[in-house]
């Protein structure tokens, strides 16, 4: 459940009163009473401990680690980063291996992409295993900068984010807001109890607890907590209906660090609840309900056996407080990360989920995927201003409407301990056009010639081909599907130019026949991609009705089994191309939802070594010709012969 636990009232006191007596205590004790606060899971407090400890002795490594660990834990991103740099420094990845992967991360959490770039490098380069975690997050993480720099440059600027104010945000941490059947604000906070006085209680623990309010003449209504049915002396958080109003879910913190989903039935005062799931050992939370396909649905995110790794997003079918059945959800969406806080906007099929692993600003992102019979597809990130170098969560949205709401620790949120370290409520709302009705024009003929010569334009560019490097996208694999587009693709293979020079032993200024190729075929062709994706854009947004037939051709290095699927899998490269495409441009036109009546269609013929130049080598013991000839390269390609 992400949220950062305020310090108690009396944990606080007793914090003061250590420190104004530092002369009196020594880095030993310091360091104890820090390590207490984390087992309690105050890393606030902590970072004063460790801070205050190194303040008398500033070079012990694991202190430093200790302080670091206890700033990112507390969302203290630009102090982690300092320290998580000073431990990579001393320990050149022997004790703390992820001290890089950490460096990282908190200098895309602080906006600082290009030394995130440079890191996510070292950290990688570090990897013995290229498919390890931290491999496959400083892909990630490296794409994830380039992209952030490309959306900093060019902001989508038509949504506006409104800031929910006091008393609905508070300096605890706010969360999980979601519209109730009545209209009414649910959300989760971490804000003290009062007493009669209005003051707040001193305890031990805060609790989570679910609060309701009101919005009436742009004012909100002081945020009351549900009754103890619900909000028992436990943390309980994220709650959602069934889509006829009767059932209330919500999680509950059954054990420490352990929650449930349960159920209140609303239509019966005196009902206690029931739990829907417990997986002892681990979490299930942030349920959602939706209906998709007719059936009613239950989506969550956990951590039980059965997913990618991390936090996962799971669905199940749910009757009345009854799941029937659960799976997790297939990747893209769920990766070796933590992918949480799901939400099907049913209208559309689209789901809205947080990743802190697929390429991103920092931290949690807000991603979008498309369900196709309960199958995701791409992930594709929300961008600016949804997402920032924080986190950002729970997202809700009514894609009909233009509006909805996310959470957030961006600064500008309300923080007393640091500007990012609290969680508030965000909205946002987008101008909504009418689709507008094309009527057609008395002269018919010259509609249909406008479209012919936009056809035409097509046409005029292909054969296009698109070129790519031995055995990829994934290579040594049997899948036919991949996450990468050909743009990915296309700079991962321009990076391994001087590797083909050395196969020919060129020097570093000499040009090949190989470069000569690259120049020519492998960069005009992507370019020229570009050129025909924007046209097919215009062709659609007509209300065209187009079909691409896309071929794909392999080098006969392997079997033709394995070339036809790796043909496939470079095919599924260019879709993913043109989903990406102007910030998902072309989506609606692929998913068939386009309000202009246009269509794109993807006609895959993939073909293997059958087709191969016999003259290109096929032996394992002569890469240089197998592999890094111009006439091998030739042959690693797919090619968009037609529209249709």
């Amino acid at each position: 459940m992400p949220g950062r636990r305020p310090i108690p009232v009396l944990a606080s006191l007793l914090l003061a009163l250590a420190v104004h007596s530092v002369r009196a205590q020594s880095a030993e004790q310091f360091t104890a009473w820090g390590d207490r606060a984390t087992a309690l899971g105050e890393h606030y407090g902590a970072s004063r401990y460790y801070g205050e400890a190194l303040g008398k002795s500033p070079g012990i490594m694991d202190l430093q680690w200790k302080y670091a660990e206890a700033c990112r834990l507390s969302n203290q991103y630009g102090e982690a980063a300092l320290f998580y740099d000073k431990v990579q420094k001393k320990d050149h990845a022997n004790k703390h291996p992820e001290a890089l992967r950490w460096l990282a991360e908190m200098q895309m959490s602080t906006g600082h992409y290009d030394e995130a770039g440079r890191t996510w490098v070292k950290a990688k380069q570090k990897e013995r295993r290229k498919d390890s975690f931290i491999a496959q997050r400083a892909d990630n993480g490296m794409e994830g900068c380039k992209l952030a720099e490309s959306m900093l440059k060019d902001p989508d600027n038509l949504a506006t984010i409104d800031h929910l104010p006091m008393p609905v945000n508070s300096f605890s941490s706010e969360f999980g807001a979601r519209t109730g059947p009545n209209s009414a604000l649910y959300f989760t906070s971490l804000r003290g109890e009062l007493n009669a006085d209005g003051a707040v209680k001193d305890t031990v623990a805060y609790h989570a607890r679910i609060f309701r309010t009101t919005e009436a003449n742009g004012r909100w209504n002081e945020p009351a907590p549900l009754p103890g049915y619900v909000n028992n002396g436990r943390s309980n958080a994220n709650c959602t209906w069934s889509t006829d109003g009767r059932w209330f879910y919500f999680s509950r913190e059954e054990v420490p660090g352990e929650f449930s989903i349960r159920a209140v039935d609303l239509r019966k005062a005196s009902d206690t609840g029931t739990i829907v799931l417990r997986v002892p050992g681990y979490t299930v939370t942030q349920p959602m309900v939706a209906r998709q396909e007719g059936t009613e649905m239950l989506f969550f995110a956990s951590n039980m056996p059965g997913g990618q790794g991390g936090m996962d997003i799971w669905r199940g079918t749910i009757i009345g407080p009854q799941l029937i059945d659960r799976a997790p959800l297939s990747p893209p969406v769920n990766t070796p990360g933590n992918e949480v806080t799901p939400y099907l906007d049913a209208s559309n099929n689209m789901l809205y989920f947080s990743s802190d692993f697929l390429p991103g600003m920092g931290g949690y992102d807000l991603f979008k995927s498309f369900m196709d019979m309960g199958v995701p597809g791409l992930p594709i990130n929300l961008g600016l201003p949804f997402n920032s170098s924080a986190n950002d969560l729970y997202p809700e949205v009514d894609e009909a409407a233009g509006t909805g709401g996310f959470t957030s620790n961006r600064p500008g949120s309300f923080a007393e301990q640091g500007e990012t370290c609290c969680n508030d409520l965000y909205r946002f709302s987008y101008p909504r056009t009418k689709p507008t009705v094309v009527v057609p024009e008395a002269d018919t003929a010259e509609v249909r010639s406008r479209q012919e010569r936009r056809l035409t334009s097509l046409r005029e560019k292909l054969p296009i081909r698109l070129y790519f490097h031995n055995d990829e996208p994934n290579p040594r694999s049997w899948d036919t599907t991949t996450t990468l587009d050909y743009a990915e693709t296309f700079r991962s293979y321009a990076a391994k130019r001087a590797e083909y020079d050395s196969a020919w032993h060129a020097g570093p200024g000499d040009t090949t026949a190989f470069d000569a190729f690259f120049t020519r075929q492998v960069e005009d062709n992507f370019n020229l991609l570009g050129q025909f994706t924007g046209l097919l854009e215009q062709a659609l947004a007509e209300g065209q009705q187009i079909t691409l037939q896309v071929r794909g051709y392999a080098s006969p290095l392997a079997k033709s089994d394995y070339n036809k699927n790796l043909s496939l899998r470079r095919i599924e490269s260019l879709v993913h191309y043109m989903e990406r495409w102007n910030s998902g441009a072309l989506l609606p036109y692929l998913h068939g939802t386009s309000a202009s009546g246009g269509r794109l269609l993807i006609e895959r013929s993939p073909f293997g070594k059958s087709t191969a130049n016999p003259g290109v080598s096929d032996r394992l013991d002569d890469l240089r010709n197998s592999v890094y000839s111009v006439g091998a390269a030739k042959e690693r390609r797919i090619e968009i012969e037609q529209v249709k």
